[in-house]
This record gives structure tokens, C-alpha cells and sequence, in this order.
């Protein structure tokens, strides 16, 4: 996978974090959603790899992202609440 396809792809993955990942890579949100959403042809690669240095160094703050797809709470039980407060399980 390229460089480019790898930032993106996990850019994707990460939308609430843009404006986040943008500050602390010196680029614009306005710079970073045109490159995650594929409107852009040449980004540079010294962007590029700011912004990949970023995701590895900083796990992301989603905790369905870190955990996967097949996180479940321990022993694969999950509980229900209804709006009256009654624990459904």
C-alpha cells in the first residue's frame, strides 16, 4: 500500500480526530479533509509523512477504533438500559 493510500485510509478511519491531527501536523483542516476525501492529486510528501509519523505515534482516541470490530465487554455480555432506568440483560 502507498503512502498516500496508508495516510488516507486511516485518516478515514479517524474523521472526529481532523481538526485535532491537522493542528499538531501544521496543516489546515481545510488542507487535510480535501486530502482524506481524495481531492487531491499531489499532497507532498512531507505532509504525508508528518501526518504518518502523527497516527503512529498517537493511537486513536476513538476506543471503537483501538479495540477493532470484534471488541466486546468481557465475557460477551451486554446490558441493556431503558429511559426508566431499568437494567435489562
Amino acid at each position: 500500500m502507498s503512502l498516500i493510500s496508508s495516510v488516507r485510509s486511516e485518516l478515514l478511519s479517524r474523521k472526529g480526530e481532523w481538526p485535532r491531527i491537522a493542528t499538531a501536523t501544521s496543516n489546515s483542516y481545510s488542507w487535510l479533509c480535501k486530502f482524506a476525501q481524495g481531492r487531491m492529486t499531489n499532497p507532498g510528501v512531507r505532509r504525508l509523512e508528518a501526518i504518518d509519523k502523527y497516527l503512529r505515534e498517537n493511537p486513536s482516541a476513538n476506543p471503537d477504533h483501538a479495540a477493532g470490530p470484534a471488541a466486546e465487554p468481557a465475557g460477551g455480555f451486554v446490558q441493556a438500559v431503558d429511559t426508566a432506568g431499568v437494567t435489562h440483560g
